[in-house]
């Protein structure tokens, strides 16, 4: 069963694997959290990777031979047909493997091959965030357990509808914003320690000084993207909105595309070194599509990718400027 053993502590002492989305996305913080208040008392490692970095963390997964370990993927998808190899070696060795994304790109490519592996479930569904699914599958199952485990599992449904109202841009939590700008201030690690270790849903007095130190973080970051802006018109009416950005992407591309019409907004993420995509609210383009052509993924309205090559750009061009006026300058004699 999913939580076997979870109460018995004369059974050697297994893992909890954990990779969710990060390093510092609120709701892949929040599902991750929610799988470690379920397995509270068990050892669990959490490990947060970007878009760009599934592949190699999955596949760098080891257990021991007939495991008696649990891998819980969430908010998470990958690419490379050797990670569904590498899952379904930790499988036959005895894991048992959970999956939970809400992600487009992972439900409509949820029967591509490297997603062949023998799970022992998975939940892919566009209806809430990561967080939330992950609560609501655990809260099924936490109906076998002891009351007060049960009880203390149930407080973390606050903490997982703050991350589902954020995610899915519902806004009617007032302070939902509020944990996703801490979090990504404090880092992803950081803000899961500090989330496990709450009672309710208000901030700690490290995530609320995270929050007030990201707000002026943020006015710099949006500050950079509006000073190097460039916008291409497109022949099929769409404008394309290109800037850097220093952390903030969804914060700074909602500022960007506010009262713009048919606007993809595309940041490069100095800090992240990832590209960000979202889109004007009367825009049509799937940028989950967008961002699957370069290896990302997400949803309709708000995806991500990374193309090693753009971090080069900046010292190239840097490069040519400097080279140009060296040139152009005279000889010492």
């Amino acid at each position: 069963m999913l939580y076997n053993g979870l109460f018995m502590p004369s059974k050697p002492l297994r893992t909890i694997h954990v990779v969710s989305h990060g390093p510092s996305c609120l709701d892949g913080v929040m599902a991750a959290a929610a799988v470690a208040r379920f397995y509270d008392g068990q050892r669990v490692k959490t490990t947060l990777a970007g878009n760009n970095e599934a592949d190699s963390t999955i596949q760098q997964l080891e257990v021991q031979p007939n495991s008696d370990d649990e891998l819980w993927i969430t908010d998470l998808s990958w690419n490379q047909v050797a990670t569904g190899d590498h899952l379904n070696d930790l499988a036959e060795r005895g894991v048992r493997i959970y999956w939970i994304d809400h992600h487009r790109t992972a439900v409509s490519r949820a029967e591509a091959p490297e997603f062949q592996v023998q799970f022992t479930d998975k939940v892919l569904s566009e209806q809430y965030s990561a967080a939330r699914l992950t609560f609501n599958y655990l809260r099924r199952a936490a109906r076998d357990l002891p009351d007060k485990a049960r009880e203390e599992f149930e407080k973390f449904a606050p903490l997982a509808m703050i991350a589902d109202d954020h995610d899915r841009w519902v806004h009617k939590i007032a302070e939902s914003p509020d944990w996703a700008l801490a979090v990504q201030t404090l880092g992803g690690i950081a803000s899961y320690r500090e989330i496990l270790r709450l009672t309710e849903p208000t901030m700690s007095r490290k995530l609320r000084h995270a929050f007030e130190s990201g707000r002026d973080a943020m006015r710099r970051s949006i500050e950079l993207a509006h000073a190097t802006l460039v916008d291409r018109k497109l022949e099929n009416g769409i404008t394309v909105r290109t800037a850097c950005c220093f952390g903030y992407s969804s914060e700074v591309a909602a500022k960007l595309y506010a009262d713009q019409h048919r606007m993809v907004v595309a940041l490069f993420d100095l800090r992240s070194q990832g590209v960000s995509l979202r889109r004007s609210a009367d825009c049509e383009v799937d940028l989950s599509r967008l961002a699957e052509n370069f290896g990302g993924g997400g949803h309709a309205a708000a995806s991500g990718f990374a193309i090693p090559e753009l971090r080069r750009l900046p010292a190239e061009r840097l490069a040519d400027i400097l080279g140009d006026r060296l040139l152009s300058e005279p000889r010492e004699k």
